[in-house]
C-alpha cells in the first residue's frame, strides 16, 4: 500500500450521482459475558467469576481479569459511509473499544477489500473508537495493553473485524441521497482537564487549569432527500472529547456515557448516532472541580444512574445542536455550515515514519537530569511510567512485589549536574530517553493520520489520545482566519514580575470553583522566559536533518527552543469553514502530549507519548497539510525515513491476513467442538408487578455465555398494541449464573442449563431518562421480549421468548403524618416519608466539619430494592459544600450502587385533599375537601365543626407523577361549634 493514498471512486460508483450519498448502520456487537470488562474489571484467574464462590467460565474468555457476570448496557457498532458526487466514498465506523489497534482496523479493511463492490479499503476506512474503560478489548497483541485490559483473544479479533465489516456493508446498501450540514455548540457540564495544574521539575507552573479543556461539541447531520417530503435523518457524527471513566469496577459490561447518549440522540433525531473522540487525552469525568457541587456533576466513578444524567445532559446538547443545523440559527455563525447537496468528498490516507529524532515508538520517556543527578530511572520496568531506585517510596520494590527496602529514599550522592551544563559545553545530551515499545504498546513502527474532507468540512483523523492543545492548534491551523493559531496554555500572562527580576506565579494545583488559589515560591527569570518560549516559540525545523543532534535536547538559550508548535497554516483559500479534529482512530500511539508538558518532568501522560518531545507538532502539522491537499493544497511531502514506511506496512499487511486466516479457521474449529445447551430456552420465573421505585426481574434458560448474547427489550401496552419501551442500552441490564462444579460437568455433557436474568426498575427521576416525554415510568402493562441463540445439534438456533405480562403502579408510599387540629378548628398535615439522618463530622478539621442532623424530605422515595445483581447496594453518599460545610440545608446526596437509573431522591406532595365525616353546619356525610400548603404543612379549607371527623384518606395526597399515599391518616375531631 502506498505511503499516501487519495481516495478514488469505487468501481461500482465510479460514476457517481452529482450529488452527495449517504447511509448508516448499527449493529449491537457486545462480546460474551464472562469477558473481563475493561481496565477496572477486578483482578482474578482464567476461569473464576469474581465473588461467585464455585461458578467458572467454562469459555475461558478471561486470562488475568475477573469475568464479567452480566451487561449493564450494550456495546455497539456503528458506520457512516458518505460518497462524493464523483463516487468517492469515505467510510467512518465506530466501535467501544479501550483503545484502536492497526491490526484488526487492517484485518476489517482487507474483508471490505474483498468486495471491491463496496469501494472501501485501507485508503478510506476510519476506525473511530470511543476509548471505553468498561468493555472488553482483547483486539491488541501489543503485551503492554494487556496490563491496562486482557491477553488477546482471536476469538474477539475475528468478532470484532467481522462486525465492523458488517456495519460498513449495512451502510453501503443503505446510501441514499442526502444533504449534509454541521454545527458547533459549547458543552462543558460533564467534563474536566485530565490532571489539571502541576508544578514542573523546575518550579515553573505547569499542567492545565482544570477547567482547560476543548468545550467544542460538533454536531455533522446527514439527511435523506430522496424522497418529496421532509428530510429524513440518516446519521449523525458527534465529536466530542471526555473518557468513558464514570464507571468502576463491578465486573459488568457496559458502554459507559456513551450508551445512553446514543440511546437519546437515536431516539430524539430517529437517526444513527456516531460517536467520535475529540481532546480525551485531557477531558476526564467532571467531579465538582469548576461546577458548583449544586449542580451534581459528579461522574467520575460514579456509576450507573450518573452516566445516564450524564448521557441526558449530552444528548439535549446534541440535539439542540442538531436542530440549529436546519433552522439556521447556530451558536457559533463563524463554524456554522449550511447543508449542501452537491459538496466534494474527497479523503487522503498517509503514513509517516516518525521524527527523525525518534524513528521507533517508545514508552516511559525519563528524565536525563534524574541519571545525570544519581537517580538513575528504568524505562519499561514501571510501565508506562518511568521508575527510579530512588523515586518515591522504592517504587522499584513496589512493582517486584518485594518488601520495601531498608535504603534511604533519596541518592545521598548528587553529583550537582544537568543536561543544561552539558548543553552549554556544547553537547547536545538528550533531555529525556525511552524504551521502543513497538510490539508492546504500539503494532506498527508508523504513524497513521488521516484527513476527510466534505464540501467546507475537514476532518482529522489522529491515531492517538489527543489533548485539548493538539485539538485546538489543529482547529486553528485549518480554518480561514489568519494569526489565530492556538499554541497551548501560557502559565506566564498570570504570573508578575518583582522588582528583583524573580516572578510571582499562581500555583495551578490549587485552581478549582472552591479553590483557596495560592502562589508559587518566586521563581527566576530564567526558568519562567524558558517556560514561555516552550510554548510560544515556532517549532519550524525541528524534523529536519539538519537539526537531528538537537531535536530531543534544548538550547540553553530560550530564544533557539522549538516550542510547542510549528507557526504555519493553511492560507485562507484552503482553509475550511469547520474542522472537526478526532483522536483515537485506527492505531494507538498513546498520550501526545504537548511540547512543554513533555519537558516540564517525568508524568504518567508522558510516558506514554510515543514519538517523543515534538510528537504533539508531528501529528498537527501533517494533518494540517493533509487537509491543504484536500483544498488546492500541495502534496504531503514525504518525510526523512520515509523508506522505512513499506515494509512496516507490509510485515502489519501479512500479519493481519495471518491471523485472519488462522483466527477465522480456529474459531470455527472453536466452535464446533463445543458442546450444546440443556434444555430449551423457556420462562423461569415471570415477572412479577412493580411499583415506582421498585423492580421487576424476569429470569429464563437461553444459551451459553458463547453462543447467546441475548438482546432484551420491554415492551408496554399502549391501547390494544404493544411498543418498544427499553431496551440493554442501559434501561434493562441482564446478568447471568455460571455453572458451579456440577455445572461444568453438565455443560460438557450438553445439559447445562443456562439462566440468565433481565432486570427492570420502575421509577420517576429528576428528568426524562429515556426520551419517554415523561419524567416517570408510565403506569400500565408491560412484557419482556427476549432475542437470543442457543446451541442444538451442534448449530447456533436463535431463539425468541416473551414473558408473562407485568404492570407497574404508582408509588404507595406517600405518607399523611401529624394530622393536628388548632384551636380555632384548622385541620392540618404534614407529608411524608421523612427520613433523619446522621452525617459525621471531622471536629479536628480546621476549620471542624461538625456532625450534623440532616432530614431527607419531604418525601424520601425509596433508595434501592433487593436485587440478585452484585452492583445494587444501599449506600448513601453525601458531599458537603465546601464554602459552608457545616450547613445542613447545603449538603448534596448521592446513592451511586442503589440503581441501576437515575431515581429521584426527594419530592413533594402535589396536591393534599381531606376528608370530613360526620354532620357539619351545611353539609351531612362525607365531603372532600382540598388543603392549602402553609409553609412545610397542608392546611384544609374551612374549619372543623364539633361532630365532624377529618383525615386525609387514601389517594389524598398525590406528587407530580401520581404516586400517592396507600394508607389513610390518622382522624381528628372537631370540638367548635361553627
Amino acid at each position: 500500500m502506498a505511503a499516501l493514498a487519495l481516495a478514488l471512486p469505487a468501481s461500482a460508483a465510479a460514476q457517481g450521482t452529482g450529488v452527495i450519498r449517504a447511509g448508516a448502520a448499527s449493529i449491537g456487537a457486545s462480546w460474551h459475558v464472562g469477558a473481563s470488562a475493561g481496565q477496572y474489571a477486578s483482578d482474578g484467574s482464567f476461569v473464576s467469576v469474581h465473588d461467585a464462590g464455585p461458578e467458572t467460565d467454562p469459555g475461558f474468555h478471561s486470562t488475568r481479569r475477573a469475568s464479567s457476570y452480566g451487561i449493564q448496557s450494550r456495546l455497539s457498532v456503528r458506520a457512516v459511509v458518505v460518497e462524493g458526487p464523483d463516487g468517492a466514498r469515505h467510510a467512518i465506523v465506530k466501535n467501544d473499544f479501550y483503545i484502536p489497534q492497526d491490526l484488526i482496523w487492517r484485518r476489517t479493511a482487507h474483508m471490505l477489500e474483498a468486495k471491491p463492490e463496496l469501494g472501501i479499503g485501507r485508503e478510506n476506512l476510519t476506525m473511530a473508537v470511543t476509548h471505553n474503560h468498561s468493555s472488553p478489548m482483547y483486539s491488541s497483541t501489543a503485551w503492554g495493553v494487556w496490563a491496562f485490559q486482557d491477553v488477546y483473544d482471536v476469538r474477539f479479533f475475528e468478532y470484532y473485524a467481522t462486525m465492523m465489516r458488517r456495519a460498513v456493508e449495512r451502510a453501503v446498501a443503505d446510501l441514499r441521497p442526502a444533504r449534509v450540514g454541521a454545527s458547533v455548540s459549547q458543552f462543558d457540564k460533564t467534563h474536566r482537564h485530565s490532571f489539571g495544574g502541576a508544578v514542573a521539575e523546575d518550579g515553573t507552573p505547569a499542567g492545565y487549569p482544570v477547567s482547560d479543556i476543548d468545550t467544542d461539541l460538533t454536531v455533522l447531520r446527514f439527511d435523506d432527500v430522496s424522497g418529496e417530503g421532509r428530510p429524513e435523518p440518516i446519521a449523525t457524527i458527534v465529536n466530542w472529547g471526555g473518557h468513558p471513566e464514570f464507571l468502576d469496577g463491578n465486573d459488568l459490561i457496559s458502554a459507559d456515557y456513551i450508551g445512553p447518549t446514543e440511546r437519546m440522540v437515536d431516539r430524539l433525531t430517529k437517526g444513527v448516532t456516531v460517536w467520535t473522540q475529540g481532546d480525551v487525552g485531557t477531558a476526564e469525568p467532571e467531579r465538582s472541580t469548576f461546577h458548583s457541587i449544586h449542580e451534581r456533576l459528579e461522574f467520575t466513578h460514579r456509576e450507573y444512574a450518573q452516566a445516564d444524567y450524564a448521557g441526558y445532559l449530552l444528548s439535549q446538547a446534541i440535539y439542540d445542536t442538531w436542530r440549529d443545523i436546519a433552522r439556521r440559527t447556530p451558536e457559533n455563525p463563524d463554524r456554522f455550515v449550511r447543508f449542501t447537496r452537491t459538496g466534494e468528498v474527497a479523503s487522503v490516507d498517509k503514513w509517516f515514519p516518525g521524527p527523525v529524532s525518534h524513528p521507533y515508538p517508545g514508552v516511559s520517556s525519563c528524565r536525563t537530569d534524574a541519571g545525570v543527578n544519581g537517580d538513575p530511572r528504568v524505562p519499561v520496568v514501571g510501565l508506562p511510567d518511568c521508575v527510579g531506585a530512588f523515586q518515591g517510596p522504592h517504587a522499584l520494590a513496589d512493582l517486584a512485589g518485594l518488601p520495601e527496602p531498608p535504603t534511604p529514599a533519596t541518592n545521598p550522592i548528587d553529583p550537582g549536574l544537568s543536561t543544561d551544563d552539558f548543553q552549554a559545553a556544547g553537547i547536545p545530551v538528550p533531555e529525556n530517553y525511552s524504551a521502543p515499545s513497538y510490539g508492546a504498546v504500539q503494532e506498527d513502527a508508523s504513524v497513521h493520520l488521516q484527513a476527510l474532507r466534505i464540501g467546507n468540512i475537514l476532518l482529522t483523523f489522529c491515531s492517538c489520545e489527543q489533548w485539548k492543545d493538539q485539538s485546538l492548534n489543529i482547529k486553528t491551523r485549518t480554518n480561514r482566519v489568519e494569526d489565530d493559531i492556538h499554541l497551548g496554555y501560557d502559565w506566564s500572562k498570570e504570573c508578575a514580575q518583582q522588582p528583583d527580576t524573580t516572578w510571582i506565579c499562581p500555583d495551578p494545583r490549587t485552581r478549582s470553583f472552591y479553590g483557596d488559589e495560592k502562589n508559587l515560591d518566586p521563581i527566576s527569570d530564567e526558568f519562567v522566559q524558558r517556560m514561555r518560549a516552550q510554548v510560544l516559540n515556532d517549532a519550524a525545523g525541528w524534523n529536519t536533518l539538519a537539526y537531528l543532534p538537537y531535536a530531543e535536547s534544548e538550547p540553553v538559550d530560550p530564544k533557539l527552543i522549538k516550542g510547542n508548535y510549528t507557526h504555519t497554516e493553511l492560507p485562507p483559500e484552503q482553509g475550511y469553514k469547520l474542522t472537526v479534529a478526532v483522536g483515537m482512530a485506527n492505531d494507538y500511539n498513546g498520550y501526545i502530549a504537548s511540547y512543554r508538558e513533555y519537558q516540564r518532568g517525568d508524568h504518567y501522560r508522558k510516558a506514554l507519548t510515543a514519538w517523543g518531545p515534538h510528537s504533539s507538532d508531528y501529528m498537527a502539522t501533517h494533518l494540517m497539510e493533509m487537509g491543504g491537499f484536500l483544498n488546492g493544497g500541495p502534496p504531503v511531502p514525504d518525510d526523512p525515513g520515509q523508506e522505512k514506511v513499506a515494509p512496516d506496512l507490509a510485515i502489519n499487511d501479512q500479519k493481519a491476513r495471518a491471523i485472519g486466516t488462522v483466527g477465522a479457521a480456529a474459531v470455527r474449529a472453536y466452535e464446533e467442538q463445543l458442546p450444546d445447551d440443556g434444555g430449551d430456552p423457556h420462562q423461569v420465573d415471570p415477572p412479577k408487578d412493580v411499583e415506582r421505585f421498585g423492580a421487576t426481574f424476569f429470569r429464563w434458560v437461553g444459551g451459553s455465555n458463547y453462543t447467546d448474547g441475548p438482546r432484551v427489550r420491554v415492551d408496554r401496552r399502549v391501547g390494544k398494541r404493544w411498543r418498544p419501551f427499553a431496551d440493554g442500552s442501559g434501561e434493562v441490564p441482564v446478568t447471568l449464573r455460571f455453572p458451579d462444579g456440577p455445572g461444568v460437568q453438565s455443560y460438557a455433557e450438553g445439559s447445562h442449563e443456562w439462566t440468565w436474568t433481565a432486570h427492570f426498575e420502575a421509577f420517576a427521576a429528576p428528568f426524562d431518562p429515556g426520551v419517554w416525554g415523561t419524567r416517570a415510568t408510565p403506569v400500565g402493562e408491560y412484557r419482556f421480549v427476549i432475542f437470543g441463540a442457543s446451541r442444538k445439534g451442534g448449530e447456533r438456533v436463535p431463539y425468541r421468548l416473551k414473558s408473562d405480562t407485568f404492570r407497574v403502579r404508582p408509588w404507595s408510599g406517600i405518607t399523611a403524618d401529624d394530622v393536628r387540629l388548632s384551636r380555632r378548628g384548622k385541620v392540618s398535615a404534614s407529608v411524608g416519608p421523612r427520613r433523619v439522618i446522621e452525617v459525621e463530622g471531622n471536629e479536628e478539621a480546621d476549620p471542624p466539619i461538625l456532625p450534623l442532623q440532616a432530614e431527607i424530605g419531604p418525601i424520601d422515595y425509596p433508595d434501592t430494592y433487593e436485587s440478585p445483581a452484585r452492583f445494587i447496594d444501599n449506600e448513601r453518599t453525601v458531599f458537603r459544600d465546601p464554602r459552608a460545610p457545616n450547613d445542613v440545608s447545603q449538603l448534596e446526596w448521592y446513592c451511586f450502587h442503589c440503581t441501576w437509573r437515575p431515581w429521584l431522591d426527594t419530592g413533594d406532595a402535589k396536591r393534599v385533599r381531606f376528608q370530613v365525616r360526620g354532620r357539619g353546619k351545611k353539609v351531612d356525610g362525607v365531603r372532600g375537601v382540598r388543603g392549602v400548603r402553609r409553609g412545610d404543612r397542608w392546611v384544609m379549607r374551612g374549619r372543623l365543626c364539633r361532630g365532624e371527623t377529618a383525615l386525609v384518606p387514601r389517594r389524598g395526597v398525590r406528587d407530580s407523577f401520581g404516586n400517592f399515599n396507600g394508607t389513610p391518616s390518622t382522624a381528628v375531631t372537631g370540638t367548635r361549634r361553627c
